[in-house]
């Protein structure tokens, strides 16, 4: 028995942002190779807007912005551009140069977890945010359960992981300085 074996062409990074400025639908670029991007589901999309509202109430008049999954990050390494979840920005904005929608310099991101997506968001993915100099934290949060995976940049540039679960524990952001409640992250999406 033979496998059929589709050949996806390599395209450089200006190729794929070119055609993603044309495009109706986003795509995720790693490595010369371009993803199409699934729709997310109801509790998916619940989760992202209640993590971003808490964050963006929590950082009002700090300078940092607070951005959904339409905007463009390009990861440290240059590899990989992708549209994260929610993404927190401080200071000033750096984008790449001509290309003002694609952000280089987030200090936070969170990623809502899928099945079509958790083994990119822990594999080559998490690997692209640690390399991403001025990334600080990223978030891993579960649809299935009140959990959160938190990915947290040391002094030393070690990164550590904890985790947050259950519904009267609050995720602390300390890349950040915020405290967002579990109760608040999972409100209409679980219940209690």
């Amino acid at each position: 028995m033979s496998m059929a074996v589709r050949h996806i062409p390599w395209i450089s990074p200006d190729e794929y942002l070119d055609q993603e400025e044309q495009s109706s639908t986003r795509h995720m670029y790693c490595a010369g190779a371009v993803t199409a991007m699934a729709g997310g589901s109801l509790a998916h999309g619940m989760l992202a807007m209640n993590l971003g509202a808490e964050l963006r109430a929590a950082l009002r008049g700090r300078g940092c912005r607070v951005v959904g999954s339409d905007v463009l990050f390009r990861t440290g390494s240059g590899e990989m551009f992708t549209y994260p979840d929610v993404m927190v920005l401080c200071g000033p904005v750096e984008t790449v140069e001509g290309r003002p929608h694609v952000m280089t310099n987030p200090v936070f991101v969170a990623e809502v977890l899928s099945q079509s997506t958790e083994g990119m968001d822990r594999g080559a993915k998490s690997r692209e945010y640690r390399a991403s100099g001025s990334l600080r934290q990223y978030a891993l949060v579960s649809q299935e359960q009140p959990w959160v995976e938190i990915h947290t940049r040391d002094e030393a540039g070690f990164w550590r992981i904890s985790e947050t679960r259950g519904w009267e524990a609050d995720c602390e952001f300390t890349a950040i300085d915020c405290r967002v409640p579990m109760a608040a992250l999972y409100e209409g999406v679980l219940e209690k």
